[in-house]
């Protein structure tokens, strides 16, 4: 079944000095395995991309410097991280906190075996990235895990912005698991038949079948919205 999470209420676990995770996922993912990681002011936290999975990180509030290979790479709010499998990585902040998103697909040990990031580490911008204008559906999108963007069928990964009237009727993936995260405004989302008003501090995960909706609210909004893998179809 679908869930929405808050992941501002949830308990956080501690994972490393001045670092916590709280769970998304929490093992229910076939597909995929997504935390917030919150960073208090200056801790570091270090660890590697899985084996056969690429990681993709996504600061939501602060800013993080990730380093990888000794390069750093800031990342700043609205900023994209791709990690390469196997990669050793810090994720590291000053004086300000910061809470940033991690999704492993596929999770460690999956047995999947597609093709995944190969370039080492990659950072994008949502204010870099070109938007991609939907003037049918009310939509833009502006994509960061693609075939095109980082040659990777692991995933599929973009901002979408919805207007007011934007809406996304009821619908399922069944050969995917989704995930939502929330960035600006307020979004109406169907989870297991119940609409919710959500924004930034929430997200919803969808297994593979599980059907839902969006709808734009009192204002324009915009989230994250991650398909796994890559090749999905939409079942409505």
């Amino acid at each position: 079944m679908g869930k929405l999470v808050d992941f501002r209420k949830d308990s956080p676990k501690q994972i490393a000095p001045g670092v916590s995770r709280v769970g998304i996922t929490n093992g229910e993912g076939k597909h995929m395995m997504a935390d917030v990681l919150k960073l208090e002011a200056n801790a570091r936290h270090e660890a590697a991309a899985p084996a056969g999975s690429d990681q993709y990180f996504f600061t939501l509030t602060g800013e993080a410097a990730l380093t990888v290979d000794g390069i750093r790479h800031v990342l700043g709010a609205g900023r994209f991280g791709i990690l390469q499998e196997g990669k050793r990585y810090a994720l590291a902040v000053g004086e300000a906190p910061a809470e940033v998103l991690s999704v492993t697909a596929p999770p460690p040990a999956s047995g999947a075996n597609l093709p995944g990031f190969a370039g080492g580490v990659k950072v994008m911008s949502k204010d870099d990235e070109p938007v991609d204008d939907i003037p049918a559906a009310k939509k833009q999108r502006i994509y960061f895990v693609t075939q095109e963007t980082c040659g990777s069928k692991r995933a599929h990964a973009m901002i979408v912005k919805y207007l007011p009237d934007t809406e996304t009727t009821l619908h399922a993936h069944p050969d995917a698991e989704s995930l939502f995260v929330f960035l600006e405004g307020t979004t109406r989302v169907t989870v297991n038949g119940k609409e919710s008003r959500v924004t930034l501090g929430q997200a919803t995960f969808f297994p593979s079948g599980d059907k839902h909706s969006l709808h734009g609210d009192s204002g324009p909004s915009n989230f994250l919205e991650f398909h796994i893998p890559y090749g999905y179809t939409t079942v409505r």
